[in-house]
């Protein structure tokens, strides 16, 4: 593979667009230079030369900011020199484009259709014509290149958020790593009977800093979760305002530690038992444990749940979480996701509080 074709590769991973010809404006440039010839005969030599250095030698084909600029640029230029004919047709060439394009302030524009109505080569005519033209070419071009600025945000945003994505994937392993690393330091081996669990299994109560370091994790990815989740349904109408007020760095950040101390605060309430059921869990009852795998013997007799000559070890073990944990780590992960769920629990019970004072 040769190096062009590493740093194209490089470009895509990052989401920038590769370094490649752009048909598009290369298009509209030829365009933009068949009306410039048809327009340009009955000018003057100094007003030909002005028009003629706004296009460049050669051909661009390169996308960028400068270039649709200088595009734009010349497009006004040639625009305000059209002859009547010309005028008349790329007015209407351009309000269909309106129409497809649904500008915020089409209404003003069709009512200027009626100017290019009646075949009136007066300068008082043609003056207006220009000005109505020029002002519907800067709406369609004002139009595009918020659309480029928008795709750019989107893109931007999108990168910002897989980096934070990966950072929080890691924030959210890092818990489990450190326990199962725990585990097996305090494993003794010894041999175990059908339903036993691995006594490393209690180091999840009795150090409670693995707890807490699993909520917190859950509770960050419950957080990017929604912040992904939100991006993705608005990515449509996703504009400046959404990047400053939502996904600007600082931004994200606090929204990440106000999930994590929501997860925190919504383990406390847990622990506490102001909150319980049988839709929460009991941590008493919480572990990660190794379990071994156990499978039928030859005689093809169906596994007993009682320790008898029938089962045999596998040779497998399997280290899993108990229901109660898993109930634990959702609920943190809700805690996270939603803005509203610990503030709504601690509004509650601040008002059963309230309710026993005045008993």
């Amino acid at each position: 593979m040769s190096f062009l074709s590493l740093r194209s590769l490089g470009s895509r991973l990052r989401g920038a667009p590769p370094d490649e010809k752009n048909e598009v404006l290369a298009h509209e440039w030829l365009s933009l230079e068949t009306i410039w010839k048809a327009a340009r005969a009955t000018l003057p030599d100094t007003a030909q030369k002005e028009i003629e250095d706004l296009f460049p030698k050669p051909l661009v084909w390169k996308s960028g900011a400068e270039e649709w600029h200088m595009l734009n640029a010349a497009e006004q230029a040639v625009g305000s020199v059209l002859s009547e004919p010309q005028l008349t047709t790329e007015f209407m060439v351009l309000m269909e484009l309106a129409r497809i394009r649904k500008l915020a302030n089409l209404a003003a524009h069709e009512n200027n259709v009626k100017l290019f109505d009646p075949t009136d080569e007066s300068d008082a005519a043609i003056k207006r014509k220009r000005a109505a033209y020029i002002a519907l070419l800067d709406d369609l071009q004002r139009w595009f290149i918020n659309r480029r600025f928008s795709r750019k945000l989107r893109s931007e945003t999108a990168s910002r958020l897989f980096y934070f994505g990966l950072c929080v994937m890691g924030i959210s392993v890092l818990p489990f790593l450190l326990y199962f690393l725990m585990f097996s330091l305090k494993f003794d081996g010894t041999s175990m009977v059908p339903g036993d669990v691995a006594k490393g299994h209690k180091l999840f109560s009795s150090n409670p800093l693995f707890g807490l370091g699993m909520v917190s994790a859950f509770g960050i990815l419950g957080v990017y979760f929604s912040r992904v989740m939100r991006f993705q349904m608005n990515i449509q109408t996703f504009g400046f305002e959404d990047v400053m007020t939502e996904y600007q760095p600082r931004m994200l950040y606090v929204r990440l530690l106000y999930g994590m101390i929501g997860a925190f605060v919504f383990y406390f309430l847990l622990r506490s038992g102001i909150i319980g059921g049988s839709a929460f869990p009991d941590l008493a009852n919480i572990s990660v444990g190794e379990q071994i795998v156990w499978q039928a013997s030859a005689t093809d007799i169906s596994p007993s749940p009682l320790h008898t000559k029938v089962m045999d070890p596998s040779g497998l073990s399997i280290l899993g979480p108990t229901v109660d944990l898993a109930k634990l780590l959702v609920w943190s992960f809700l805690a996270g996701f939603s803005e509203r769920l610990v503030p709504d629990t601690l509004d509650r019970t601040e008002a059963r509080a309230k309710n026993s004072d005045h008993e």
